[in-house]
């Protein structure tokens, strides 16, 4: 991304200051970099650029750093992303030194990040696209598909037949089924994150705290310093920014008392996959994902990976070489091959009410789901691309 932008300053001069004309040269020259495109067009956004630009050569240090902060506060953006795309700027222009030593470092963030790109609902699929708007297809029979208007979309979050959208400036918008008051949320600000499971929405603000709008009414007073949230069985559990986790649930027997006793135990964790009959996995900084109550090599054949994603009997797993697999979550079961076994240059995974929706590194969607509803079936995985629908990092 260095030499691209070094490369577009000497034959585009100043277009790096407007923000559409810039996402489309991007498009053109770094079509497998989705995730970078943002962290650029988000510092276009903010003009970035002309503040870079118009800076004293005495005060440079101090306008990076306010930048960065910037980006972090607007955009819910990881620090050191924040920072490597500051300092790409600062390179392209020549104010700052060679900024590669950051790139290896950036990836990993940005690969683990997909800052909900899109979402999967009961019967409705929502999607981001290139320049913020949402695309969304399927039922629409409580409007939760009436996305049209919305713009400078960040986030979405799809729940039994409702959906969110964050802005980048914090705000949420909500269509479809309020029947448990899960879309009274437009009046929050400062919005990090949007999670809707089933009824319920849930919203991480810039504090580190969290509420809760739906059927179930969590008391996620106790959350603090929440990165972001994952189902429980009858609960949630937040991800804190430690890597640690908290826990609001209602189950008491002896078996989910283990359970929460070994996840309250985890830390390191960037995900959390749980359910009512199959236990939990986590994905750990390290790469590797981890079964409760089971030991630390019970999937040791599984590492570098960077995303993973809930089928509700089954689980994908996200490599950093683009790859996809299926697994099932006690390890002893067979693991036949499916459709994604053939999917390569993947960017994210999004699962959810058995599919599963792949965002390739060029921008576009694909799906994945078996006509039982079931993983194992004879009729096994169909696959359709869905680019049509999603046109995420695609061209205007």
């Amino acid at each position: 991304m260095q030499e691209i932008l070094a490369r577009i300053m000497r034959e585009y001069g100043d277009v790096l200051g407007n923000m559409h004309r810039t996402n489309a040269i991007l498009l053109d020259l770094a079509p497998d970099m989705p995730r970078e495109r943002i962290l650029v067009r988000s510092f276009v956004e903010i003009d970035g650029f002309n503040t870079l630009k118009n800076t004293p050569e005495n005060a440079y240090a101090l306008a990076e750093k306010k930048l960065a902060k910037n980006l972090t506060e607007t955009f819910a953006m990881e620090q050191a992303a924040a920072l490597w795309v500051v300092r790409l700027f600062g390179v392209a222009m020549g104010l700052s030194e060679d900024a590669s030593a950051e790139e290896e470092k950036i990836v990993s963030v940005v690969e683990s990040s997909p800052r909900g790109i899109a979402a999967i609902g009961k019967k409705h699929v929502v999607a981001i696209s290139s320049d913020g708007t949402v695309f969304a297809d399927g039922d629409n029979s409580e409007f939760q598909c009436d996305v049209s208007g919305w713009e400078n979309i960040v986030a979405v979050a799809a729940g039994d037949a409702h959906t969110l959208g964050l802005r980048a400036d914090g705000r949420v918008l909500a269509t479809g089924s309020n029947a448990y008051d899960e879309c009274d949320v437009g009046h929050l600000t400062d919005v990090r994150g949007v999670y809707a499971f089933g009824g319920d929405s849930i919203c991480v603000l810039g504090d580190g705290t969290a509420q809760a709008f739906g059927r179930s009414r969590y008391d996620l007073s106790t959350f603090s310093d929440i990165a972001g949230i994952a189902r429980y069985p009858d609960g949630l559990i937040g991800i804190r920014r430690d890597g640690g986790l908290s826990l609001v649930c209602n189950i008491s027997d002896d078996d989910a008392a283990q359970e929460i006793a070994w996840l309250l135990q985890c830390h390191d964790v960037l995900q959390v996959l749980a359910t009512y009959t199959d236990g939990c996995v986590i994905l750990g900084k390290d790469k590797r994902i981890y079964k409760d109550n089971q030991p630390a090599n019970y999937f040791a054949q599984w590492n570098n990976i960077i995303d993973i994603a809930d089928l509700a009997d089954s689980f994908a797993i996200l490599r950093a070489d683009g790859t996809v697999r299926i697994l099932p979550y006690e390890r002893d079961k067979p693991r036949p091959e499916t459709v994604v076994d053939k999917w390569t240059n993947i960017a994210a995974i999004f699962g959810g009410y058995k599919r599963l929706l792949g965002l390739t590194r060029d921008g576009n969607l694909l799906v994945a789901y078996t006509h039982q509803g079931w993983l194992w079936s004879n009729q096994g995985m169909k696959m359709d691309y869905v680019s049509g629908w999603f046109p995420v990092g695609a061209a205007e």
